[in-house]
């Protein structure tokens, strides 16, 4: 805008001392009379510049005032937008938290109230199956045992429940820990549950995070386990543990070589009581990788897999 001005002053007064000094001597005037004309044309110039000056500035100024007044009025309008967003995205999240609240209630009461006439019926059963009489048939000692069965696997998966239940309540408290000894505690407990399993073992050292330690075990005792599980028919199981650039920071990772799975059934993977195999063959609740999920997110990672049939299996996770 200035040298817009200023291109417009210069030009007028060039086109002003060209033309009004080839008037003066085309007009033949005494040199008194040029001298006065001279001067008054000065003076001329001096007001018919100041107009052209106001006019070029007054519409410069209304441009100016139009913009500035649409860039003020966008601006209002954004930060209204936002402001209504704001308002909504936090409404949503209370709506969402308090949701969640009153499933995790519910799941818990239920969970909780669930126990004791499944712990009836898995003591009644038993002491049934204990002191039956003598003449009772084989296939009736059979459903004794199914019902006995069952109501441990029900006790199981509610146990399960209530934990799951317990890590969304508890409160994450992150430090910096060693998720080398943190994996190696969780193999130790898992060798004790299964002291006649032959397992190849690999944990990578240095591995440093922050974290919360108990949360970050209860995560390596189900992708462990699940590990155990699926290399038993191995004929030389190999577990792995480590670490690997990612695009966005460190990638951990647990790596069996057991059966795997077929990755176009990922998606039920961290689904509850989805299973990728038979009960009879790999028993389990289907709750451990829901409960890895839940963990790894409240540590602001996600966790995926990769796998191929009778390949093996690899977890990843990100914190």
């Amino acid at each position: 805008m200035p040298r817009t001005i200023a291109l417009v002053y210069v030009a007028f007064g060039v086109v002003w001392i060209f033309f009004t000094d080839r008037l003066l001597v085309w007009l033949r005037l005494s040199p008194d009379l040029i001298l006065r004309w001279q001067t008054a044309k000065g003076w001329l110039f001096v007001a018919g510049s100041a107009i052209l000056l106001y006019i070029v500035l007054r519409r410069y100024e209304r441009r100016g005032g139009d913009a500035m007044a649409a860039l003020i009025k966008s601006r209002n309008e954004v930060r209204s937008a936002n402001a209504d967003l704001e308002r909504r995205v936090a409404e949503r999240t209370r709506q969402l938290e308090a949701a969640n609240r009153e499933l995790e209630a519910f799941a818990y009461a239920v969970s909780h109230d669930l126990r004791a006439p499944l712990r009836s019926m898995s003591g009644f059963s038993q002491i049934l199956q204990e002191n039956a009489p003598p003449g009772l048939d084989e296939k009736s000692r059979h459903y004794l045992q199914r019902i006995h069965d069952a109501s441990l696997r029900m006790s199981s998966l509610i146990e399960d429940l209530l934990n799951l239940s317990r890590i969304g309540r508890s409160e994450l408290t992150a430090r910096p820990i060693s998720l080398s000894q943190v994996a190696a505690e969780a193999a130790a407990a898992i060798r004790e549950r299964h002291p006649t399993r032959e397992v190849q073992l690999e944990v990578a050292e240095g591995l440093e995070v922050n974290a919360d330690p108990r949360l970050l075990r209860i995560a390596f005792e189900n992708l462990l386990s699940n590990a155990w599980k699926y290399t038993s028919r191995a004929s030389q199981a190999s577990v792995s543990v480590g670490v690997q650039d990612g695009e966005h920071g460190p990638v951990y990772f647990v790596r069996d070589n057991g059966v795997g799975f077929d990755m176009k059934y990922a998606d039920k993977l961290f689904v509850p009581f989805q299973r990728l195999h038979p009960e009879a063959e790999f028993p389990g609740s289907g709750i451990g990788l829901v409960t890895v999920q839940r963990i790894i997110a409240r540590h602001g990672g996600r966790v995926w897999a990769d796998a191929k049939p009778d390949a093996g299996a690899t977890f990843y996770f990100t914190l």
